[in-house]
C-alpha cells in the first residue's frame, strides 16, 4: 500500500501533495508501468484522508497522463518514456523528495516553539463527525450539491455574524461577510478588490508570508516600523501607503496590542484620503488569556475604512482551510459586482457543518477548553523557564495577549547563536530579529552587549512532558 508522510506537505493541499507523491513514485520507478494503484477507498482509509482527497489526486494524475483507468478495475500507471539519464536523475529526485522526512524522523525535536507544530488530542472529532453527519442527513441535496455564491453559504455567514456580535461586539450583516479557504485566499481577493495600483504597507517586524503574498501580487509594498504603541503613524504617512495591514489585537510576532489612541490615529490616517483602507487581521482573538478580549478595530470605525479578517486556523487547526472577511457595506457591494463571478473556495458541506458547529454552541465550548489548556501550558512553561539558570536574566513580554510570548534573555551571544545552540539540543526557537523584513528597522545592538536577546515562543504544539527539558535546553544554549 502506498504510504506518504502527509504532515510534510507544507503549503500544499492534501490532494495536491498526494498527487505529487504518487507522480514522483511513478517517475522514479517505485510504481512500475501498468502497476495497479490502490482503490480510492482503500488508499483514503490507509492514509486517513477523505475519499475526495484521493479522487482529486487520481483525477489530476489521469488528466496529465500518468495513469489510465479501466472500468470496474481501477487505475493503472502509464509507462513513461525512458532516457539514458533517467535512472540516476530520478533516484536523486526521489532521495531529495524524502530527505526532509527522513531527517525529521532521525532527529526529532524535543520542542518546536516556531509555531510550525500544533497541539494534538484537543480537537472534538466525535462532535465534529456528528455535525457533519447531521448536515449530510438533514440538508437537502440541492443545498449540499449546488454552488454557493462567491461570498459563501448564507447560513454560515449568518452564524458568523451572530458569533461576531456576541464575541467581538461587531454589528455586521451577513451580506458583508465573505468566506474563503483561509487567509491567503482572502488576502488575494482583497488585492483584486482594492486594486494592484494601490500601495500596501505591513508591520515590521511582521508575518513573513504577508510580504510574500503582496509581492506575489506585484503591488508596491512598504514595511513600517513599530514602537511600544503599535505601528508608527508618521512613518506610515511618509511611505505613501494607501492600504495598511495590521494585527491590532495581538501583533505577530511582537505580541503588542495597539493602544487605543494609536487606533484612532490609524483611523484618522485612513480618513485623510479617499481610497485608504486598514486590513485588520484578528488571527487569534479567541485566545486572550487574561481579561476581556481586546475590542476589534472595526467596532470604532465610523468611516467604513476597516476590512476585518479572521480564520479558524488557531481554533480548529490549520487543516481547516476556512477564513472570512467582513467588508464595509460599499466594498461588499463592489465585491458582488466585480468579483461575484467567483465560486466560493470552501465546499458547501464544510460550510454547513461549521455553521451548525457554531449554532449549536460546540465551537464556543471547544474554544473555551482550548483557552484553558493553553493557559495551563503557558503557566507551566514560564514556571519551567524560571526554574532554570535563566531566572535572574530573563523577561517575559505579552504573555496574556495570545498564543505566543516574547522571551528576553540577557546574553553576550547573539540571537542567532542561541537559536543554533538550542536547535542542536532539539529545540526550535525563532529569534525576533528574523521577523524583520527591512534591515533598516532592526534595533541596533552593539557586539558583546548584554541587553536582552528576544525570541518568539509559540507554545501551541508543545507536549507537556517536554516543557521542562525544552526550558533547560534553551537555558543551556544561552549559557554557551
Amino acid at each position: 500500500m502506498l504510504t506518504y508522510a502527509l504532515e510534510h506537505r507544507g503549503t500544499d493541499s492534501l490532494y495536491e501533495y498526494l498527487y505529487k507523491c504518487i507522480r514522483n513514485d511513478m517517475e522514479t520507478g517505485t510504481i512500475a508501468a501498468h502497476e495497479k494503484l490502490p482503490s480510492k477507498r482503500s488508499l483514503a482509509r490507509h492514509l486517513g484522508v477523505s475519499l475526495i482527497t484521493v479522487e482529486g489526486a487520481y483525477t489530476q494524475l489521469a488528466a496529465e497522463g500518468y495513469v489510465y483507468a479501466i472500468e470496474r478495475k481501477g487505475y493503472f500507471a502509464n509507462p513513461l518514456v525512458k532516457n539514458a539519464a533517467t535512472p540516476s536523475s530520478r533516484a536523486a529526485r526521489q532521495q531529495k523528495a524524502h530527505a526532509q522526512a527522513e531527517e525529521s524522523a532521525s532527529s526529532p525535536l524535543v520542542a518546536d516553539f516556531t509555531g510550525s507544530s500544533v497541539a494534538t488530542g484537543l480537537f472534538p472529532y466525535s462532535t465534529w463527525a456528528k455535525t457533519v453527519r447531521e448536515a449530510l442527513a438533514e440538508e437537502s441535496e440541492r443545498t449540499l450539491l449546488c454552488e454557493t455564491s462567491a461570498a459563501g453559504s448564507l447560513r454560515l455567514r449568518r452564524a458568523l455574524a451572530n458569533h461576531l456580535s456576541g464575541f467581538r461586539g461587531m454589528q455586521v450583516a451577513p451580506d458583508q461577510i465573505v468566506v474563503g479557504s483561509g487567509a491567503q485566499t482572502l488576502y488575494n481577493l482583497i488585492v483584486q478588490l482594492l486594486g494592484r495600483t494601490m500601495h500596501y504597507a505591513v508591520e515590521d517586524p511582521g508575518y513573513a508570508r504577508l510580504t510574500q503574498i503582496y509581492r506575489a501580487n506585484n503591488v508596491a509594498l512598504s514595511h513600517v516600523p513599530m514602537d511600544e504603541g503599535g505601528i508608527e503613524v508618521e512613518k506610515l504617512r511618509r511611505c505613501g501607503a494607501d492600504v495598511l495591514h495590521i494585527m491590532p489585537s495581538h501583533q505577530y510576532p511582537t505580541g503588542l496590542v495597539t493602544a487605543i489612541s494609536r487606533r484612532y490615529e490609524l483611523l484618522g490616517w485612513a480618513s485623510e484620503k479617499n481610497g485608504r483602507f486598514v486590513i485588520e487581521d484578528d488571527y487569534d482573538c479567541e485566545f486572550r488569556l487574561a481579561g476581556r478580549p481586546i475590542p476589534a478595530l472595526q467596532t470604532i470605525d465610523a468611516s467604513e475604512r476597516v476590512i476585518y479578517t479572521n480564520t479558524f486556523t488557531k481554533s480548529l487547526g490549520p487543516a481547516f482551510r476556512i477564513g472570512y472577511m467582513v467588508l464595509p457595506e460599499h466594498l461588499a457591494t463592489r465585491f458582488e459586482q466585480e468579483l461575484g463571478f467567483y465560486s466560493c473556495t470552501v465546499s458547501a458541506i464544510d460550510q454547513l457543518a461549521l455553521a451548525r458547529f457554531i449554532e449549536n454552541g460546540d465551537y464556543e465550548r471547544h474554544v473555551n477548553r482550548m483557552r484553558t489548556h493553553y493557559r495551563s501550558v503557558r503557566n507551566d512553561l514560564i514556571a519551567a523557564f524560571k526554574a532554570t539558570s535563566l531566572a535572574d536574566r530573563m523577561s517575559i513580554e505579552a504573555e496574556d495577549s495570545g498564543l505566543h510570548f516574547i522571551l528576553g534573555i540577557k546574553s553576550a551571544a547573539s540571537e542567532q547563536e542561541i537559536a543554533r545552540a538550542a536547535q542542536a539540543r532539539g529545540v526550535a526557537l525563532a529569534p525576533l530579529s528574523s521577523f524583520y523584513q527591512d534591515a533598516e528597522n532592526l534595533p541596533n545592538l552593539p557586539p558583546g552587549t548584554t541587553l536582552p536577546r528576544k525570541f518568539v515562543v509559540s507554545y501551541t504544539g508543545i507536549a507537556r512532558e517536554s516543557i521542562e527539558s525544552a526550558a533547560q535546553a534553551i537555558a543551556q544554549a544561552a549559557d554557551g
